[in-house]
């Protein structure tokens, strides 16, 4: 609630449709051992706990799911999932494969929010997250990675926020390093006659 917000503008589909999507996440090095999780790292490979879906498996922590590997921001997204009187939680968390640094992304929900879209230079993340159990709602963040390819002093810090329960988001794609475009949707009428209406924001950061 202290974080700056995010401050939108009305844009043109064009101006969606030019900018570049989100680069694909590359799955390789991370690897599975039976029930075991293998994530590299320049610090030694970590063992995790394998992600298992299996119904019979009760309350608890249920392990780890691997998303991908930014290779510009030296990082791989996993996700976390438990699960507490028969209902999911999840959190998506960063891991910095040269320092083995976690940085955990706070979710508005259960679940975890879907996966980060880096700047074309990688010092700023955008993700969204939206809400399941109140269409047309979602929640938009804004983190700043700082430190560049400098080991010691790479950090990753929350920018600003928004929240809405007018329009949910489809996609987000970065036009430069200091502006990115929202596609959104409203689902509208009901059943049979449901259907989505689109429209496009444009952001453009503080220079602060």
């Amino acid at each position: 609630d202290s974080l700056p917000q995010v401050r939108f503008q009305i844009a043109e589909k064009q101006l969606y449709e030019h900018a570049a999507p989100a680069p694909k996440m590359i799955f390789t090095n991370a690897y599975v051992e039976r029930d075991t999780l293998i994530v590299p790292t320049a610090k030694g490979r970590l063992s995790l706990k394998k992600y298992d879906d299996s119904p019979d498996q009760g309350d608890g922590f249920r392990g780890w799911q691997y998303m991908g590997y930014y290779p510009t921001l030296h990082m791989h997204a996993l996700v976390s999932h438990d699960v507490s009187e028969n209902l999911g939680f999840s959190d998506m968390v960063l891991l910095d494969s040269t320092t083995s640094d976690q940085y955990g992304i706070v979710s508005i929900g259960d679940a975890a929010v879907e996966l980060p879209i880096p700047s074309p230079d990688g010092r700023h993340l955008a993700y969204f997250y939206n809400l399941i159990y109140d269409r047309n709602s979602c929640f938009i963040g804004l983190l700043d990675r700082s430190g560049g390819n400098n080991d010691s002093q790479r950090n990753i810090s929350e920018k600003a926020s928004f929240q809405t329960k007018d329009w949910a988001v489809e996609d987000i794609r970065w036009l430069d390093n200091t502006a990115f475009i929202v596609k959104t949707y409203t689902v509208i009428g009901q059943g049979a006659l449901k259907s989505k209406q689109y429209a496009y924001y444009l952001a453009k950061l503080d220079p602060k």
